[in-house]
């Protein structure tokens, strides 16, 4: 699996644990089987992770959580709010080990610090609106006009008034289109970037091979010995996946 298939690949894996938590406090029948099917994939992933590991016992001893969090002990123990619990702690532990992509999107061109600030401005436009707009009548109407106007979903079940109203409305609006383009300008940069760290030996190396000519016999030796740790440090990682 190539390196931007195989970070797109922990995203989706990520996204469905996330979405397993709308199934945490609700007991209808189809968001049971949304659980179970979430459930099973992850089982797939961890048994395919497992069969392709030239080591069974250490990739066992590597990834402990992965073996704990598909162990369907909410099947076990029936008692309803102690199931919901043991389901709360599988989806940490399966969320943890995928959500490293995420997070490393969202600290991508500083997405994160745009994401809290949008997040400030729809609390703020929330009371501002309820103030100004007699047709809102409770904070929760508001909040919701908030989080669909920034996004630019505009469902239009709620519409501004007043001239105030309008102004907060379209500051949302262009605040939303904003975000459209940063969260996709950062999704790109992730991954034409391969998300690839600087690393201080390669760097090293690099700055050695300039002056080539310059080398001597035990410098060569000892850049050739820095190569095959770093060959079989991957190799390592490799197994361990």
């Amino acid at each position: 699996m190539g390196k931007k298939a195989s970070i797109l690949y922990e995203i989706i894996l990520f996204s469905m644990a996330v979405l397993s938590v709308s199934t945490i406090w609700l007991d209808s029948r189809q968001f049971f089987f949304l659980d179970k099917v979430v459930w099973g994939i992850f089982v797939l992933d961890f048994l395919i992770r497992l069969f392709r590991s030239e080591n069974k016992i250490k990739f066992i001893k590597e990834n402990p959580f992965d073996l704990i969090a598909i162990i369907p002990l909410d099947n076990i123990f029936q008692l309803a709010r102690l199931a919901r619990l043991i389901r709360l702690v599988r989806i940490i532990l399966l969320s943890k080990r995928h959500a490293k992509p995420f997070f490393a999107i969202l600290k991508t061109n500083g997405l994160d610090k745009i994401l809290g600030i949008i997040f400030v401005v729809m609390l703020v436009s929330s009371l501002l609106i309820k103030l100004f707009e007699p047709s809102i009548k409770t904070y929760q109407d508001a909040l919701w006009w908030s989080m669909v106007t920034a996004t630019t979903v505009g469902y239009g079940d709620i519409s501004p008034e007043t001239g105030m109203g309008r102004v907060i409305a379209a500051i949302l609006m262009l605040l939303g289109i904003g975000l459209i383009g940063m969260v996709t300008s950062s999704i790109s940069t992730y991954f034409l970037s391969g998300h690839k760290r600087s690393n201080p030996t390669i760097e090293h190396l690099k700055n050695e091979l300039d002056r080539y000519d310059e080398l001597t016999p035990s410098e060569l030796n000892r850049m050739i010995l820095i190569l095959k740790d770093l060959h079989n440090e991957k190799l390592d990682k490799k197994q361990g996946a």
